[in-house]
């Protein structure tokens, strides 16, 4: 397999996974910045975030699922030996992706049951895998067609 597209998905998956993990391993100043950098894009409460040695980690549950799903959707892309979607049926496909983490936000809000730290972590982690495959696979497009030479000279 000559493109690698999916080894700079993958690295970039793991990257924002380390991040995201490193405010338990680190001092107060850099663990301040890291959780103001992810504060951006999750709401970080900490009964939703997983914690180590008491210590809360810059994302929540669910996006901590999502973040896991990049550098796994790398490891699929191996595993499908260039097989891929159709575009047409893609932007479905990526709804339906996202159709767990409402149940699972929407059930919980109207009462119906009580989610937990592992429902929002697999919902997130279903969604990230879908979403990280479509990463991968546009990379990959994107590094081939770097490859190619240019017809219009």
């Amino acid at each position: 397999m000559h493109n690698r597209g999916w080894l700079l998905a993958l690295a970039t998956g793991l990257g924002i996974v380390v991040l995201a993990t490193l405010p338990p391993f680190v001092g107060e100043t850099a663990r301040t910045y890291l959780m103001q950098a992810f504060e951006m894009v999750c709401h970080q409460l900490p009964g939703r975030s997983p914690h180590i040695d008491g210590v809360q980690l810059a994302v929540c549950h669910r996006c901590y699922g999502i973040y896991w799903g990049l550098p796994l959707a790398s490891l699929l892309y191996l595993g499908l030996k260039g097989r891929r979607l159709d575009r047409r049926v893609a932007p479905l496909v990526l709804g339906l992706s996202l159709l767990p983490m409402a149940v699972d936000w929407g059930g919980d809000v109207a009462g119906l049951f009580t989610n937990t730290a592992g429902s929002r972590i697999v919902t997130g982690l279903l969604f990230g895998v879908v979403a990280g495959l479509f990463f991968v696979w546009s990379l990959v497009d994107s590094s081939l067609e770097k490859g190619r030479p240019d017809r219009d000279s």
